[in-house]
């Protein structure tokens, strides 16, 4: 059988059968089937003034002159045409003409119309109506200027002379516009008409579209090995999504050199999406975290203190817990940082970073007129973005400004420009940059199922052949119905067979039809498509429908079931290459054949064996470095070395884990200003800690003191912590401040009948550790502590006594507390460490919680603090101090309603799993014991 591309050679041959020099054109299908007719032709003969172009291409190349001076109009014009009348003249759009995804919609069937030399239909709707009246008053201000596709085609059919002798092959119209350009090509020159359909040579299924792309590159390597050239491979796809970027991943896992268009866009990088989260940004908030968001994609410069830039850290510690920002006004305290506070050099840079960013992105969005948004856009690239290093972010950003300059184009065309107009330019300009990846001479072709027709391979690859994908779904469009558009729902099918069977008949050595039977997103199992089903049946030799295909295609060698990653990974199918799709696989083989008590070691990988190890020690419950067990590093535990909290050391008690994390590893959270809407329960404690501190202070130094001299001290502490949180809700902070001041009253009332019963306060946030040290003595050892008591009073009758405030209520573990029971079991250190100090002021000493609002019902928990007391703490602290010197902590997670920042990054529930396995190891008995296993 003649292949189409024979028959092609020899109609050049005729048409040069006077002259060798004779112009010849070439129109084909896609820019591939250009590629591969050339090489066919340049070992054949025949490329001497031989041009090869597809459709677009040779309308281009004769309706461009016919029509000078005017342009060829591009959809970004129209679509700022379309937005303009709408604005002017919604008609029927006008409850929606505001909104984006309006314009797009109507440009988007504007620019289908452009192929329709009169557009119109017999009955149209109210919707098709409106839609022809905004598209003709576009069209009307734009055509002086810009021709349409449709006279570029009328243009290119009444010029076909000039390009010579023509010879149409394996054309297949798309559009009325290019249908009647064909038909007249077909007219005035030779035809070359695509093979009969030919039937795939191997089937493939699997169970989802992953492992359908796996089995795809294990068939390529295959056949690499086996000496075809990459360039004459080629592998379609119906859709991109979820096709093309697990081709790009698997084949570059795979590290088979491919040809495809790009999967991430112009829009999907550091500089097209910076370009555009500026342009979206309210320049009157300059909101905190969309701009340090924009600066952490790397594209921009940043502020600079001593000529050196900030890092994204510096500045999400400066913006998150040093002076918390949420945008507006809070950026103006950043000026106001005093100069002797270390941060005021970052401070001040970030702020005029940020004023001057403000200034020009301001002056862009409402400039006059588009020529000066294209001069102040450039500006702010010039200015404001980094000089670009790698090649493909100077690529990126020469593509940016060749957009940006091309917007000076919309004056009297688009509507006066606004910060959302500027954006919707910018972005459907950068939308419309696509590149490809790879190298086209010696790569694997990756191309969707169109670009297929008219290819010369040899072997053709067609993947997602499963009914839903091929033919693919048409969503009615109310905007373009067929009678308008002239191409029925029939003709789309047509269409998308056409580009099936010539995708597929482009292999001559191979042809093979993939297909998943199920979804990456779940859903209900899939069925080969309606257009397979034939080839099963001569594959299997046997009548297959799509109710019972797998049993009736399973003994058939020619079509392969793929059962599961797993198995392929385990398991080489020779019909689909024994060469595993990665490196990983390699691996997984590899490990495969190994019993499993026996895997580790078994790969020279040092990552994979200590991973292996850790998997393995959490799950069986072994006590190692992979679940807390430091004792082959105890000797770098310093925690000792230096006065410890006593809070610190209940952490250890309720979760070793958070403690080694906190406390040993130092590991923080950074709380996100815009998160907090609301005051937390720690914040509100410490504000009201801070009110009764400045208060009591007051009181300590002779200040006369009255419930109008608190309500001042809260007043300020109050708009100070509004100041400093921009991220709270005004309705929720002014319920939560009515709480606190109600509150604070009560308290007021309660601690003056504590003054009449002979109560005075001596002491205030009363801090040792440092030069006021209190020591315990645990067998021949010794713990130094530190701390901040809220307050200490003495008696008239010399006793002293100790406070802790607390602005919770009195649950379970204070109830726990008695002088029987100080530590309540062992969790709680603090009340004893503070009248271990306290006793420093006298040997009468009491300790106590209390409990400072209504939730907490002004209630007293505690004790005198006894010998008995102070033996208590020791006994209960030898556990602790012993555990934490021996390097002891297990993956227990505190029973607690709290936030836990850190533990929650690494999730509670796996550390729960761990913990739960680790319950009857030797080492940790006696913490299990005290206690107890269960979380």
């Amino acid at each position: 059988m003649t292949r189409p591309v024979d028959s092609l050679v020899a109609a050049v041959c005729a048409a040069k059968a006077k002259s060798p020099l004779a112009l010849v054109t070439i129109v084909v299908p896609s820019p591939g089937a250009a590629r591969d007719v050339l090489h066919h032709l340049a070992r054949r003969g025949g490329v001497a003034n031989t041009r090869v172009l597809t459709v677009p291409q040779l309308v281009a190349a004769l309706a461009t002159p016919a029509l000078a001076p005017r342009l060829p109009l591009r959809y970004p014009l129209l679509e700022a045409a379309i937005e303009r009348v709408l604005m002017d003249a919604p008609g029927a759009f006008h409850e929606v003409a505001q909104e984006p995804a309006t314009s797009r919609a109507l440009s988007a069937a504007a620019w289908e119309l452009t192929t329709l030399s009169h557009p119109e239909m017999a009955y149209e709707t109210p919707l098709v109506t409106d839609l022809l009246r905004v598209y003709r008053i576009a069209v009307e201000r734009l055509t002086s200027r810009y021709f349409l596709q449709h006279e570029a085609y009328a243009a290119a059919g009444e010029n076909l002379p000039e390009v010579g002798k023509i010879i149409a092959y394996r054309l297949q119209p798309t559009t009325a516009a290019d249908a009647a350009l064909i038909e007249r090509l077909e007219n005035v020159g030779v035809v070359v008409a695509s093979d009969p359909v030919a039937a795939p040579t191997q089937v493939i299924h699997t169970s989802d579209a992953d492992d359908e792309v796996r089995a795809v590159v294990r068939l390529v390597r295959k056949h690499l090995a086996d000496g075809v050239p990459g360039h004459r491979m080629g592998i379609f796809y119906p859709t991109e999504d979820p096709y093309l970027p697990l081709l790009q991943e698997h084949l570059t896992a795979g590290n088979v050199t491919f040809h495809a268009p790009e999967c991430h866009t112009l829009v999907d990088r550091p500089i097209g999406r910076s370009v555009l989260g500026l342009l979206s940004l309210d320049t009157t908030k300059m909101p905190r975290r969309e701009l340090l968001s924009i600066l952490a994609d790397g594209a921009l410069t940043r502020p600079r203190v001593d000529n050196k830039p900030l890092s994204q850290p510096q500045l999400e510690r400066l913006t998150r817990h040093i002076e918390p920002i949420v945008g507006g006004d809070d950026w103006h305290k950043l000026m106001h940082v005093a100069a002797e506070k270390k941060h005021h050099p970052s401070s001040i840079a970030l702020y005029d970073y940020v004023q001057r960013l403000q200034k020009r992105l301001a002056s862009t969005g409402y400039a006059p007129d588009w020529g000066t948004v294209a001069a102040e856009l450039g500006s702010l690239l010039d200015v404001t973005f980094r000089t670009q290093t790698s090649d493909v972010g100077h690529a990126d950003l020469t593509a940016v400004r060749q957009a940006v300059a091309d917007l000076d184009l919309l004056d009297g065309l688009a509507a006066v420009p606004s910060p959302a107009r500027v954006h919707a330019a910018v972005a459907v300009r950068l939308e419309s940059f696509r590149g490809t990846l790879g190298n086209s001479r010696i790569g694997v072709t990756v191309a969707p199922l169109s670009a297929g027709v008219g290819r010369e391979l040899d072997i053709s690859i067609v993947v997602g052949v499963a009914e839903g994908m091929v033919p693919g779904r048409r969503a009615d469009n109310p905007l373009l119905p067929p009678d308008l558009v002239g191409i029925t729902a029939r003709e789309h099918v047509d269409q998308q067979l056409w580009a099936y069977t010539n995708a597929l008949n482009a292999g001559t050595i191979a042809r093979i039809a993939t297909f998943p039977r199920g979804s990456l997103r779940g859903g209900a199992e899939k069925v080969p498509s309606r257009w397979l089903v034939p080839a099963l049946t001569d594959l299997a030799g046997r009548k297959v429908n799509v109710v019972e295909w797998q049993r009736q295609t399973q003994d058939a060698t020619s079509i392969v079931a793929v059962e599961s990653f797993d198995v392929a990974a385990q398991h080489a199918d020779e019909r689909i290459g024994a060469s595993a799709a990665s490196p990983t696989e390699w691996r997984l083989r590899e490990l495969a054949g190994v019993p499993a008590y026996r895997r580790r070691g078994a790969l020279d990988d040092p990552v994979i064996n200590l991973g292996m190890q850790m998997r393995s020690d959490r799950l069986n419950g072994r006590f190692t470095r992979f679940n807390g067990n430091l004792a082959e590093v105890c000797e770098l535990i310093s925690t000792f070395d230096h006065p410890v909290s006593p809070t610190g050391l209940e952490t250890w008690v309720a979760s070793p884990y958070q403690f080694f994390l906190e406390h040993i590893l130092r590991l923080t959270t950074l709380d996100d200003p815009d998160e907090a809407a609301q005051i937390d329960a720690l914040t509100r404690g410490n504000l009201v800690h801070a009110i009764l501190e400045r208060y009591v202070i007051d009181s300590i130094e002779g200040t006369e003191l009255d419930f109008a001299r608190l309500s001042l001290v809260a007043q300020e502490i109050l708009d100070n912590a509004e100041a400093d949180n921009p991220g709270w809700l005004q309705q929720l902070w002014a319920k939560d401040r009515g709480i606190i001041v109600r509150d604070l009253a009560d308290w007021f009332h309660h601690d003056h009948a504590d003054k009449a019963s002979g109560w005075k306060p001596t002491h205030a946030e009363e801090q040792f550790g440092t030069e006021a040290t209190v020591v315990l003595l645990i067998g021949n050892n010794m713990i130094r502590f530190r701390g901040k008591i809220d307050r200490i009073d003495t008696h008239l009758d010399g006793r002293v006594r100790i406070t802790d405030y607390k602005t919770g209520k009195v649950d379970k573990k204070y109830n726990e507390i008695s002088v029987d029971t100080p530590t309540g079991g062992g969790k709680q250190f603090q009340l004893p460490v503070y009248g271990l100090f306290a006793r420093t002021f006298g040997d009468n000493v009491e300790a106590r919680y209390w409990f400072v609002t209504r939730k907490g019902e002004f209630t007293s928990v505690g004790y005198p603090v006894t010998d008995s007391v102070v033996a208590t703490l020791a006994d209960d602290l030898a556990l602790v101090h012993r555990c934490i010197s021996d390097g002891q902590f297990p993956p227990k997670v505190a029973d607690t309603f709290w936030d836990l920042p850190v533990i929650d990054l690494l999730g509670r529930s796996g550390l729960n799993r761990a913990w739960a396995n680790l319950e009857n190891v030797r080492e940790l008995a006696d913490y299990v014991q005290k206690y107890g296993g269960r979380v």
